[in-house]
């Protein structure tokens, strides 16, 4: 008896703590009615798994390289089946996946600045004071998650949180910081096993009649449905998803060594089990000086675990269900720094897709021959740019959302994608 000796409001400011439920991730935060979930009605894709590049790749040394030319530098390109898409010799298994891919080479924004091209990037949106939109993750969550389900609808490998805006925190990502390491109070609190939640548990739904009384029912809801849904993940025979232990050792093999490689086989196992939505971060791309030697050791870490990804995924039958994204804030310049580095450079830059949805193994865009936008004159050199708000309008014709429903963000209503924007027709049909 003496656990329950404690005042009520040290209780109710620590229980969550007791139970080692919460500082995990803000993902936690109300379990949502099947009836309130929104659902995509027809589409294919079942899970998308965004690789977001971190510091924005240079396209040049990556997906449109140019050598021989005047800014291209040492990197030279593999020739493929499909014409036009010449990736750079350090992405020599990529290139043999070239039907399995679609190549965006005109994707254009005027964001030159890390956090606000990231945040263009990842939303479809400008950045807005007044405004916080949902991710590219927590939308899929919102229109192909399950409520109920027992492990996150949205999980982020690595990186910091992006919270889900206007959407509410439900669809806040679960944020893992060491992909394939123990994840931090994913566990019972020492000394504390089921039986003895269960005993603290009815004590707090005992002070919460009270609270209720006192503050309204809402809160008591909120709480409620937040501990239900953190212990569900708790005790859920699913969490092995997130470890690798009994992941076949030809499989790791396949994949290849590294964080990146390990996070992409995690990546599977979820939208696997059901997880509709993960987002793997490699960082490093910010290359101002040395880039060429840099960017290299960061396609080889790609190369192999994305390759076997897409293996994978068939292998299983997955790759048809499965929305595979690759993309960064911008590119880099063209013109090389004395540093032998690149700048930033949002005016052409490289998106890859793959998957459920993609009418592969074609390239979208143009550059020219240097690399460079605008001629002497200033004429624009780029063929078919394309903007990241109807990218996103096209991802969310691909997955059939529900593009008409109004959110209010504020006084303010939004929609997930700019209606105003058309899809581009090509990537799918």
């Amino acid at each position: 008896m003496t656990e329950f000796l404690v005042n009520r409001r040290d209780f109710l400011r620590t229980s969550a703590a007791a139970g080692g439920i919460i500082a995990t991730s803000s993902f936690l935060g109300s379990t949502l009615s099947a009836q309130e979930a929104t659902r995509a009605r027809n589409s294919k894709i079942k899970g998308v798994i965004l690789m977001y590049m971190e510091g924005g790749p240079s396209q040049l040394e990556t997906f449109d390289p140019k050598p021989g030319s005047k800014n291209g530098g040492p990197t030279k390109a593999i020739e493929t089946e499909v014409p036009g898409f010449t990736p750079a010799e350090s992405l020599p298994l990529l290139a043999k996946k070239a039907k399995d891919l679609l190549l965006i080479k005109s994707m254009a924004t005027r964001e030159g600045n890390h956090s606000r091209g990231a945040y263009l990037m990842r939303t479809g949106f400008a950045p807005n004071p007044t405004i916080k939109h949902p991710s590219l993750g927590s939308m899929v969550a919102h229109q192909l998650g399950n409520p109920n389900f027992e492990l996150p609808n949205f999980v982020k490998l690595r990186g910091s949180p992006f919270p889900a805006g206007y959407l509410g925190v439900d669809y806040n990502p679960f944020v893992i910081s060491r992909p394939g390491a123990k994840i931090e109070n994913l566990d019972y609190a020492k000394g504390v096993d089921k039986e003895r939640m269960e005993r603290r548990m009815k004590l707090v739904k005992e002070m919460e009649k009270d609270f209720a009384k006192e503050r309204g029912e809402d809160a008591v809801q909120a709480h409620k449905a937040m501990y239900e849904k953190a212990r569900r993940l708790m005790d859920s025979p699913l969490r092995k998803k997130f470890y690798l232990d009994d992941e076949p050792t030809e499989v790791r093999k396949a994949y290849g060594e590294g964080a990146f490689a390990d996070s992409l086989i995690i990546a599977r196992r979820l939208i696997e089990t059901g997880v509709p939505a993960v987002e793997v971060v490699l960082g490093g791309w910010d290359t101002h000086d040395d880039n060429f030697k840099r960017v290299a050791d960061l396609c080889k870490s790609m190369d192999q675990p994305w390759a076997a990804l897409i293996d994978d995924l068939k292998k299983r039958g997955m790759y048809d269900s499965t929305l595979l994204v690759w993309m960064g804030e911008f590119g880099r310049t063209p013109r090389i720094s004395p540093t032998d580095g690149r700048d930033h450079w949002p005016s052409n830059f490289c998106v890859v897709l793959g998957g459920g949805g993609v009418k592969s193994g074609q390239v979208i865009g143009e550059t020219p021959e240097d690399g460079m936008t605008r001629g002497a004159k200033g004429e624009e050199l780029l063929k078919d740019p394309i903007a990241p708000d109807r990218l996103y309008r096209t991802l969310g014709t691909m997955m059939d959302w529900d593009m008409a429903r109004e959110f209010q963000a504020g006084n303010r209503p939004m929609w997930l994608t700019d209606k105003a924007v058309q899809p581009v027709e090509k990537i799918y049909k």
